[in-house]
C-alpha cells in the first residue's frame, strides 16, 4: 500500500471517528428530552378557550344586554383557528429532524469509509494502473530509445505511468538496483512522480535527465537523484521479459535512497 493509499484511509477512519461522536451525542440528548416530556397543544388550546368563556360570563353579569361593538367584531374575525394534531405529526420536530440528518449523514461516512477501504484492498485482477502492464516487444523497446546519435529517448507508456529506459545490469553491478527485480532485457521502468511532492518528471533531452518544473529535483537517465529538495531517486517498478516481451507490474513500487556514484553521466548539456 504506497503513502497515499495510507493517508486516504486515516482520514476516512478519522472522519467515521467523528461521525461516531456526533450520532452519540445528538442520540443522547434526543433521550434526555424525552424523558422530559412532549408539549400539549390541545391542553393549550382548552385552556385559551376556558379563558374566553370566563371573560364572556363576567361581561355578560356586568351588562344585562350583551352588545357587540367594532372591536370586538374585529376581534372575532381576527380570531385565529386553531387547528389540533396527533402526537406522529408533532413528533416531527426540528431536534427529531436534525438527528435524523445526523444519522443520515454518519451513514454517508461510514458508507464512503467502507467504499474506500474495499477499493484499496480489492485485488485488480486486470487491466489498468496497479496490474501487470504490457510494455511491448522488447527489440522494438530497444530500438524506440536510442537515437542513431548514440542518446537516450525514453519510451513514455501512459497505461503504466511510467517512462522506459535503458539500464543495462552490468551498470547496476554493485548497487541497490542488482537485489530487486528493477531490471530486465536491458530495461528499468521509472514512475513518472518526483519523489518530492509528486509532481510529474518530464524528460530533459538535452541534458539526458529528468527535471521537475515544480521544485527544481534533478534525477539523470536511470533515475538517480543528481539535486533539489528530492529525498531519493525516483521510484520504480518492478520488471519482467516473458515471451519477448516486457512487463511492468505497476502494483509493486520498488524505492532506493541516493547513491555515492551514479551509474550514468548526468548532465550531458544544458538544462531545459
Amino acid at each position: 500500500m504506497t503513502n497515499g493509499q495510507v493517508i486516504a484511509l486515516a482520514i476516512g477512519l478519522i472522519a467515521l471517528i467523528g461521525a461516531v461522536g456526533v450520532f452519540s451525542l445528538a442520540f443522547r440528548r434526543e433521550r434526555q428530552s424525552d424523558s422530559v416530556g412532549s408539549f400539549d397543544r390541545e391542553a393549550q388550546a382548552a385552556s385559551r378557550r376556558k379563558r374566553r368563556e370566563t371573560k364572556m360570563v363576567a361581561a355578560d353579569a356586568d351588562s344585562p344586554v350583551a352588545t357587540i361593538t367594532d372591536e370586538s367584531a374585529e376581534a372575532v374575525a381576527n380570531e385565529k383557528e386553531i387547528l389540533t394534531v396527533s402526537e406522529d405529526e408533532f413528533g416531527e420536530s426540528r431536534r427529531r429532524f436534525l438527528n435524523r440528518a445526523i444519522g443520515a449523514t454518519f451513514g454517508l461516512y461510514l458508507a464512503s469509509f467502507i467504499g474506500t477501504a474495499v477499493a484499496f484492498a480489492w485485488p485488480k485482477l486486470s487491466g489498468g494502473f496497479g496490474s501487470i502492464i504490457d510494455a511491448g516487444d522488447v527489440e522494438e523497446i530497444r530500438a524506440l530509445t536510442a537515437t542513431p546519435e548514440g542518446r537516450i529517448q525514453p519510451l513514455y507508456i501512459a497505461e503504466a505511468q511510467s517512462y522506459v529506459m535503458p539500464f543495462d545490469d552490468s551498470s547496476a553491478s554493485g548497487t541497490d538496483f542488482a537485489e530487486i527485480p528493477v531490471i530486465a532485457g536491458g530495461f528499468t521502468a521509472l514512475w513518472q512522480k518526483c519523489v518530492h511532492l509528486g509532481c510529474r518528471v518530464p524528460w530533459c533531452g538535452s541534458s539526458q535527465g529528468f527535471e521537475c518544473p515544480c521544485h527544481g529535483s534533478k534525477y539523470n537517465a536511470h533515475g538517480e537523484y543528481f539535486a533539489g529538495p528530492a529525498p531519493r531517486n525516483l521510484d520504480r517498478f518492478q520488471v519482467s521479459v516473458e515471451n519477448g516481451r516486457l512487463l511492468i507490474n505497476t502494483g509493486a513500487v520498488e524505492q532506493t535512497a541516493k547513491a555515492d556514484a551514479p551509474t550514468i553521466v548526468y548532465p550531458q548539456g544544458p538544462s531545459c
